[in-house]
């Protein structure tokens, strides 16, 4: 089994030493420290879900997807505005709603979040292998005490998964938690977000991966338990209600 991630947090390989000079890493970097599958990790860092699909990000991932592999899919960060508003923004919607918008000169047809991230998703299934969607990850702010709210984009990857019958993994609410859990001050001292509020230090984003570990042994989903090492088995967070 490979496990392919498209986390727009993730660094891609040419970022060898992650973003803004190695202050900043994505949770896809540190999966493959819990678990026996090599992990591809093919994240374009600033990317939408329609950029990814539209600029050959996604051409070129699904080419080398085989039968009995995992794709991890994750977007919402870089997709608000709306299509007239900026070259990554989506329709706003759940269906089929289209614009049409000119992007240096080119007439691009624009879809909703669903729509893209429902490609994606269905060619991995015409490939014998399984989308597992995940709502996007929290940026550093904090409300007495609570994480802020997601965006919407969280709720349509829920909609994907129940449309499609796929595995969901709310990673927002499962980083959520764990971050009141360990509290506002103990991110703030320790610097898990030394850039902006938006991009996660090596630390935080090994906690993110871990997240992901933990979603997969609470809700037990038995392709990825199976493939969990000695580090995986042994992460232990607090579940979702």
């Amino acid at each position: 089994t490979e496990i392919y991630t498209l986390s727009l947090h993730d660094a891609l390989p040419i970022f060898h030493y992650g973003g803004h000079n190695g202050k900043t890493e994505g949770w896809g970097k540190y999966l493959g420290q819990y678990v026996t599958s090599n992990v591809n990790n093919q994240a374009v860092a600033g990317f939408s879900s329609r950029t990814f699909w539209r600029d050959g990000a996604w051409a070129k991932l699904i080419k080398d997807v085989n039968a009995g592999d995992y794709v991890f899919i994750q977007f919402g960060h870089n997709d608000a505005g709306g299509p007239n508003a900026t070259p990554k923004g989506s329709v706003v919607g759940t269906g089929d709603e289209t614009v049409t918008v000119n992007v240096n000169g080119v007439d691009e047809i624009v879809h909703t979040f669903p729509w893209y991230v429902k490609q994606m998703a269905n060619q991995v299934l015409s490939k014998g292998a399984t989308p597992l969607v995940l709502s996007l990850t929290p940026n550093f702010s904090f409300v007495d005490g609570k994480v802020s709210e997601p965006n919407r984009f969280a709720g349509y990857m829920k909609l994907v998964s129940e449309e499609l019958n796929i595995p969901f993994i709310d990673h927002y609410r499962y980083i959520a938690k764990n971050w009141e859990i360990l509290g506002e001050k103990y991110i703030a001292e320790h610097n898990w977000f030394p850039a902006d509020k938006k991009h996660t230090s090596p630390e935080a984003a090994d906690f993110n991966a871990k997240m992901i570990i933990n979603a997969i042994k609470c809700q037990k989903i038995e392709d990825l338990l199976s493939v969990l090492n000695n580090n995986g088995n042994s992460v232990n967070y607090s579940c979702l209600d």
